[in-house]
């Protein structure tokens, strides 16, 4: 017995859009263009952890300290370097990019180089001793003697024979001892900073294998237009310095640098175009394949726009709502629109084939509408809700994301099947003005359910025998809860800062302690002490290695201790004896030692060193900035960052437990990084697919309960569900492909689409239908699936990987649902004798 609900809207909607048709269609051209229009307004959010939990407090962590110590802000222009013997012009090009780049109006910084390395070498060298730890003591006990006075200034001569043998020179002068390799290794173990070459003064790679310019944009990453007009003034701004260079040099253009250009801003824009791109690929292609379907099965031109119609409507209708609720899309909500098609079609396809088979039995247009509201429409309603509450269900996780999708899916779905029934009468009543065509034969399936009949033990056998090997199988299933997997292989964005990283020896797999203290004294305690432990840590190889401002000031022990060693040497670190025995090396290898006077006037202060120091040492210097970025100050204090790094394929689901004992021990300090949200996530995520799940599997039973009024067959009306889930999961063990943080919840889809499928075959049974009728009524059960499918089936062209997988487990599920619905439900169902309904096309 069907609520009163889905027998009466039906009639509504049908009877109003055969009596006024004219006013109907005018309402769809008006909804379809306000669609268009306010469709290519949305926004579209490219973070993609906007699509995780956004008050779960280990998410809004890491979120919180990329914002405050991340580079989303920064303009990355990097310049690859060719060959070594072209790094010389590549540094000049370099100057003439960093030029024209600050010429720019979208640009409120741009810097190539640091300031003034020279400066920052006096800094460092007045201090040099104090920096040493205990090798670092023992190799300068080794440099001061005469032969390592000797070898210093053997190197010395060298290097000044090198490409960067100006700069070489400027740095030797200052640093006759070469305490500069020992010193400025600590710098590069700093915070939020890149390892630059202090031989040069550019942001150059060790391996010398790309250089970078810097530039700090003027607007937000998340202001898409702005991303356009910066990305295209800054490419035209290249283009300009690549020809201006050429002409310089007199040299072909094909000769000059290419430059590549990452970041945040441009990671955005690319996502951005991609989201775009895949909207529009997924609704084109999904329409034309269904289109393409409906015609085949229907073999009328004439009924294309039948489908088509109400598709255009009903998804009109949704990009409004989004545009109204949400006012944008991300990587997750961009295939709302092809599933919709996929699913929506279902709507027209039951209808219109019940409404042709009035038609065909010799029943007026008006007729056959009427018949097919009353007979046909209850079922349709009835699917509808299963399906939209399925979706619905998302609405009580806690992914972002998700909950969207699935808001924008549900409702969808309600506006297809509005669509259908209002469009689809209005459509007949003005152009079915002809004889009806019956339906393609291709989707025969008589011989199919008939030998099914015939063999039905063995049927039974065999999915019994396939089921226990997709719960054998489930053992092997791999879980990938990486939010980086998410992301599209084909940003180029992205593509370019994994090379600037690889380049400058970054690396995204790493954990960040946040330190927070009352003041910047307290803060910088707090850092030592913490790397105090640390460094055991790298040694046992649990991890490889840390950086933090604590390398720009050593502990105040350590400090002490180098004070205490100088006071113990005081003969072997005598200024005026080094300063003999230099002259005399320097002599002996044909340089002037009078060339070094500005580094050996300084010799005193650095190997009689007056005291402990502070980071005030380095007011003034390029290592400034490096403090500011590194320190944060709030209203309650200052927030500071230790970036510890995982060896290689390790730590990336979790933290290492001893860095997590570690911590806790450290006043003011918690952990953070894409491991530790992936293993938040990994526990959300199962949770949230169950709640899901069991949502949707609760609410499907209480419709079915309610429309059939037997426990059994409502059980059996899941039997699809079961296939189409366990079997998909067994395929996608079988050929290692992963479960991931989106197409998990593709199991609570598959329990609404496929119980819609055995609810048309169960009614069908119970009617007590023969063979031919079954088939009918498979037919187009198979072909609402084969719609859906291909709806489902087009989110594999999408450039994320999140969606290419929930259309791969979905369009699984579907054809596995709806094998199990025609083939295998009809042989355990119980007729109920000859009943008069017929709640789905197709009937005798």
């Amino acid at each position: 017995m069907k609520s009163r609900l889905a027998s009466a809207l039906p009639r509504v909607l049908v009877r109003a859009g055969h009596r006024h048709p004219w006013a109907v269609l005018a309402g769809a051209a008006l909804i379809i263009v306000a669609g268009v229009v306010i469709g290519t307004r949305l926004r579209f959010e490219t973070d993609v952890l906007n699509l995780m939990p956004r008050h779960d407090p280990v998410v809004s962590e890491f979120r919180r300290v990329l914002e405050q110590f991340g580079s989303l802000d920064t303009l990355l222009v990097a310049v690859p370097v060719s060959r070594d013997d072209r790094l010389e012009s590549t540094l000049s090009f370099v100057d003439t990019l960093d030029a024209e780049l600050k010429g720019s109006r979208y640009l409120s910084h741009v810097t190539a180089h640091i300031e003034d390395p020279v400066k920052l070498a006096e800094t460092v060298l007045r201090h040099a001793v104090l920096f040493l730890d205990a090798d670092g003591l023992a190799a300068l006990q080794e440099r001061l003697s005469p032969a390592g006075l000797a070898a210093r200034a053997a190197d010395i001569r060298a290097e000044l024979d090198t490409p960067q043998g100006m700069v070489a020179k400027e740095f030797a002068v200052r640093d006759p001892l070469g305490f500069l390799p020992l010193l400025l290794a600590r710098i590069n173990r700093a915070p939020a900073s890149l390892k630059i070459d202090y031989a040069s003064g550019y942001y150059l790679s060790a391996d010398h294998s790309m250089v970078l310019v810097l530039a700090k944009p003027n607007g937000p990453a998340q202001d898409i237009d702005f991303d356009q007009a910066l990305i295209s003034d800054v490419r035209r701004r290249i283009a300009t310095a690549r020809q201006r260079f050429a002409e310089q040099e007199e040299i072909p253009l094909a000769q000059v640098p290419t430059v590549e250009i990452g970041g945040g801003h441009r990671t955005a824009l690319e996502d951005a175009t991609l989201i775009k791109r895949d909207i529009i690929s997924n609704s084109v292609s999904s329409v034309v394949a269904v289109m393409l379907l409906f015609f085949l099965a229907y073999r009328r031109f004439a009924t294309v726009h039948f489908a088509f119609l109400p598709l255009a409507t009903g998804l009109a209708l949704t990009f409004i709502f989004a545009a109204l609720t949400l006012g944008e899309l991300n990587s997750a909500t961009s295939g709302f629109s092809a599933l919709l098609v996929g699913l929506g079609i279902d709507f027209t396809i039951v209808t219109y084939g019940r409404y042709l088979e009035g038609r065909l039995a010799g029943a007026s247009p008006g007729d056959a509408l009427e018949r097919m509201a009353a007979q046909t429409g209850p079922a349709v309603v009835l699917g509808a809700v299963t399906t939209v509450g399925t979706f619905f269900a998302f609405l009580a996780t806690r992914f972002a994301g998700l909950r969207e999708f699935g808001l924008l899916t549900g409702t969808g779905i309600v506006f297809m099947m509005v669509s259908a029934f209002l469009l689809l009468p209005a459509l007949v009543t003005l152009f079915d003005r002809g004889a009806p065509v019956a339906p393609a034969a291709w989707l025969r399936l008589t011989g199919i359910l008939s030998w099914s009949r015939r063999h039905a033990r063995a049927v039974l056998v065999t999915c019994g025998i396939l089921t226990a090997a997709a719960l054998a199988s489930l053992a092997f299933l791999r879980f990938d809860d990486d939010v980086r997997n998410l992301r599209s292989p084909d940003n180029k964005g992205v593509a370019v800062q994994e090379r600037v990283s690889r380049a400058f020896g970054l690396s995204f797999n790493a954990m960040m302690v946040v330190i927070e203290a009352p003041d910047t004294a307290t803060a910088l305690e707090r850092v030592q002490r913490l790397a105090t432990g640390l460094d055991p840590l790298v040694a046992r190889g649990v991890i490889s290695s840390y950086d933090s401002i604590a390398n720009l000031v050593p502990p105040e022990a350590a400090q002490r201790r180098n004070l205490a060693w100088v006071a113990a040497h005081r003969e072997l670190t005598d200024p005026a004896r080094v300063r003999r025995d230099l002259d005399a090396a320097f002599e002996k290898v044909g340089l002037v030692p009078a060339a070094f006077d500005e580094g050996l006037a300084t010799l005193g202060e650095a190997l009689r060193p007056s005291g402990p120091i502070s980071l005030a040492i380095w007011d003034g210097t390029p290592v400034q900035q490096v403090v500011e970025r590194s320190l944060r100050r709030t209203a309650t204090g200052v927030t500071t960052v230790v970036n510890v790094y995982a060896p290689p394929d390790r730590w990336r689901r979790e933290a290492p437990p001893e860095l997590e004992a570690l911590v806790r021990t450290v006043d003011g300090a918690h952990l953070t990084g894409v491991n530790l949200v992936s293993e938040r996530l990994r526990h959300i995520v199962w949770q949230d697919a169950a709640l899901a799940g069991g949502l949707g599997l609760v609410l499907v039973m209480a419709i079915l309960l309610g429309d059939s009024r037997s426990l059994r067959e409502s059980l059996l009306c899941l039997l699809p569900v079961a296939a189409g889930v366990l079997w998909a999961l067994g395929v996608m063990a079988a050929v290692g492909y992963p479960l991931n943080l989106l197409n998990v919840f593709v199991i609570t889809m598959i329990i609404g689409v496929g119980s819609d499928y055995a609810i048309y075959m169960v009614h069908r049974v119970r009617e007590g239908a023969d063979v031919e009728a079954l088939a009918a009524t498979g037919r187009a059960v198979v072909l609402s699936a084969l719609t859906t499918i291909a709806g489902f089936g087009t989110l594999v062209t999408t450039h994320y990987p999140g969606l290419r997988s929930m259309g791969w487990m979905a369009s699984l599920g579907v054809f596995f649902a709806v094998v199990t619905a025609v083939v295998v439900v009809p042989l355990v169902v119980r007729p109920k004798g000859a009943a008069a309904r017929e709640d789905v096309p197709g009937g005798r």
